[in-house]
Formats: C-alpha cells, structure tokens, sequence
C-alpha cells in the first residue's frame, strides 16, 4: 500500500528529518509506498530539491513540496491548505495512493477534505493539543475565537479518522475522555516519538 504523509513543516528542519523521515523510512523498509508532502517557507532551488529528492528516493520515500505561506496568519493558512488539497489529490490519482497520513491539524483538515473527494483513507496523527499548545504559548487567548475553532476542528477530525495516533498514555486517556464518541470503533493507538 502506498500511503501520502502531509506534513505541515519543511523538510530542512531538523525535527522534520530526526522523527518524520526516519518514521517514513521505517515503514519504506517494510514495504511501504511512501509519499511525502511538506511545506517549504522559501522557494528550493532546482539543485536542492534534486537532491534532497535523489536522498530521500534512496530511502524509499518519494518527495514533493509546497510554499508555505505565514502572513496574514488565517488567510495563510487556509491558502495552504487549499494548496495541499488540490496538490494531494493529484498526488493521489498519481500514485494510487490509499491512506494519507495528516502529522497534526492542519494536514488533518487537507486529509479530512481528500478523504470526502478521493475516498482514500485518513489516519489523523495529533502530535499535540494545538490549541492548548498555542494558549500555553500566549498566540491565542483561552477561549477565543481560534481556539475553539480549532478545537471544534479536532473533533470533526477525530470523528472522520480512520484511526488516530497519539504520543503518550496520557494524552490517550485525555482524548478518550474528550472524543470517546468519536475514537469508538476504530484503531486508536501511542506511537511515542525518540
């Protein structure tokens, strides 16, 4: 099975290449098609993307990216994911791809609309409370307008998974407690991070 993993960071950061590509890698090395799409906050030159491409095809994972755009913030964000909609659907045709696999919200909502137009498959990966996340960081105030945007977003993602991956027993039991309704009936499951 071939599988398109959204992620809404750039391959040059180097959390990308220590968690996301060694992850992909894994599952490459087990037979897995793997699709990788992340989102550059410069244009690549030809040169780099050649070679990162040529190093990640060694590796099993087909690479593919798209700008990523920071201001104004909301606008921004929904061009992106606009972008990672049409982008990933033709990736899918492309590739008979039959899962997408969304690291966090916002890829979640790209693989929340593929799922509705493709049929494929979607597993929500949460890596996080973004919400509370971007409230601890003192983005959002509590309550307000995008985060409980964001946490009405949640829900609707977790209820439209095919299964979701979450880091810790903690936060697992935290979700069971938020979206027990919603996580019923499906693969539900801890995959730590190094």
């Amino acid at each position: 099975m071939t599988s398109l993993y959204l992620c809404y960071q750039s391959l040059l950061e180097p959390l990308t290449q220590t968690q996301v590509v060694a992850y992909l890698e894994g599952l490459a090395k087990n037979g897995y098609g793997i699709v990788l799409l992340t989102f550059e906050p410069r244009r690549l030159t030809k040169a780099e993307t050649a070679e990162w491409r040529s190093r990640l095809k060694a590796l099993g994972i087909d690479w593919h990216w798209l700008r990523y755009h920071k201001r104004p913030t909301v606008p921004a964000t929904l061009f992106d994911v606009l972008a990672g909609i049409v982008y990933g659907s033709w990736l899918i045709w492309e590739y008979g791809i039959r899962l997408v696999h969304a690291r966090a919200h916002v890829p979640g909502l790209m693989a929340y609309a593929l799922k509705f137009l493709t049929r494929v498959r979607f597993l929500f990966d949460v890596r996080g409370f973004m919400a509370e996340e971007y409230v601890d960081a003192g983005v959002w105030p509590a309550g307000g307008l995008l985060f409980r945007a964001t946490k009405r977003a949640e829900r609707v993602l977790v209820r439209n998974a095919d299964g979701v991956i979450v880091l810790t027993e903690k936060a697992k039991s935290i979700f069971l407690d938020w979206y027990g309704q919603e996580l019923r009936g499906k693969p539900f499951e801890v995959i730590p991070c190094c």
